[in-house]
């Protein structure tokens, strides 16, 4: 059994009031989702204005804080637990749930969202099963009959697409995404980073995103940001949702390393690398963490080395070597432990983090959920926290 550690990073709530947006001149930046969340959004301190070329949200947007919750180390048994069970006591009308993994046995948060079913809120959830693994889908399918039987609308996606996403929206206002599932092991030991925002333009675009694998768990969803002005300057959230037809987070992390100035600092569970495919998604990421080392940036890549499993351990031995050699400082976790994280911070004011690992299936494949939390320092500093902390603890891959 893996044993878990206390990191020394607490979750902190931190708020971007309309008066910082005065200052910050901030602005928001959405996935757009085939005509159905808006291409863009203009966050301005007079009146929240949103830009969008459909009919899809109100022209202005209600005044109010956008709110971020960094959620990583082990303040508490749980921060996650704590977060996200505080959201859904605050639930009034919905919450919608993308995952790859639940087990409600000894899961504080599975009983959080079953209350909330209980007291009238309705609560959508939908689970990954498979068609190469027969112990996910046995495990998802008791998941449901429990969730069902306790009021909740609960059902498995296609077998032909694994949804690997952890993903809860609230009230369709605030989004708790990252690296984590909801198990025991999950919640309790493994090594993970989320993020809490509350934002109605966040929250909308995941909304969005959740209804249309609802509707039709197969589908292949052609997510762009093809058209969508990111701000240069300022503070900029970006949504970043995949189902098996796009790569936004690929895209997005390939332009943040290019334009890293000083320092990327990485926490990944599984890298592959495929130098045979110089065209994969993959390997551009693979290609800009290199290349930024090459630029003289400090480049740091913590791995888990996956002891449990030995062909993710392999590939992340193989990709760790690959890195090494290539000028990224390399380190792995200790074996007991297992750090699932799949968490970026550059420059110490970037952070990007969510459900995708840097594999061929997950960053190509994959129903995936990530956001990017853009130029913000407040945002990064419990991160680069959390980084330092496991960093120190990291085992040299070399003598």
């Amino acid at each position: 059994m893996r044993t878990s550690r206390k990191a020394r990073t607490k979750a902190s709530l931190l708020a971007i009031t309309q008066a910082a947006a005065t200052a910050m001149a901030a602005a928001l930046a959405l996935a757009a989702l085939a005509g159905m969340v808006p291409a863009a959004a203009a966050w301005h301190a007079a009146a929240l204005a949103v830009a969008a070329p459909t009919a899809a949200v109100p022209a202005v947007a209600p005044a109010g804080a956008t709110a971020v919750w960094p959620i990583a180390g082990r303040e508490t048994p749980c921060p996650y637990c704590d977060v996200a069970g505080a959201a859904f006591g605050e639930a009034g009308t919905s919450i919608d749930v993308l995952l790859a993994s639940l087990d409600p046995q000894g899961d504080p948060v599975a009983d959080a969202l079953v209350a909330a079913a209980a007291r009238g809120v309705s609560v959508r959830v939908l689970l990954d099963q498979s068609d190469f693994e027969p112990s996910i889908t046995e495990k998802a399918a008791k998941a449901i009959e429990y969730l069902v039987a306790h009021g909740v609308e609960a059902r498995l996606d296609d077998p032909a697409i694994t949804t690997h996403a952890k993903l809860a929206i609230v009230d369709r206002v605030t989004v708790i995404v990252g690296s984590t599932n909801w198990n025991s092991y999950a919640l309790f030991e493994h090594r993970q980073a989320d993020v809490r925002i509350d934002d109605e333009r966040v929250g909308a675009a995941f909304a969005a995103f959740f209804d249309r694998l609802w509707m039709d768990p197969a589908a292949k969803l052609p997510m762009t940001l093809d058209g969508v002005g990111i701000p240069a300057e300022g503070p900029v959230l970006v949504a970043l949702p995949d189902a098996g037809q796009s790569t936004l987070y690929g895209s997005v992390v390939v332009d943040l390393l290019a334009g890293a100035k000083e320092s990327v600092h990485a926490v990944l569970y599984r890298v592959s690398v495929y130098p045979q495919f110089e065209d994969s998604a993959t390997t551009d990421l693979v290609s800009a963490l290199i290349a930024a080392a090459r630029r003289g940036l400090e480049v740091r890549a913590l791995l888990d080395d996956c002891s449990f499993y030995a062909d993710s351990a392999k590939a992340n031995l193989e990709s760790a070597i690959y890195l090494y050699q290539s000028g990224v400082d390399v380190r792995f976790d200790d074996p007991a432990v297992t750090t699932h994280a799949k968490l970026l911070v550059i420059d110490g004011e970037t952070v990007v983090l969510g459900s995708t690992n840097w594999n061929y299936y997950s960053v190509e494949r994959n129903i995936e959920a990530n956001v990017a939390l853009l130029r913000m320092p407040e945002i990064a500093r419990p991160f680069e926290v959390y980084f330092a902390g496991l960093w120190a603890e990291g085992r040299s891959i070399v003598p």
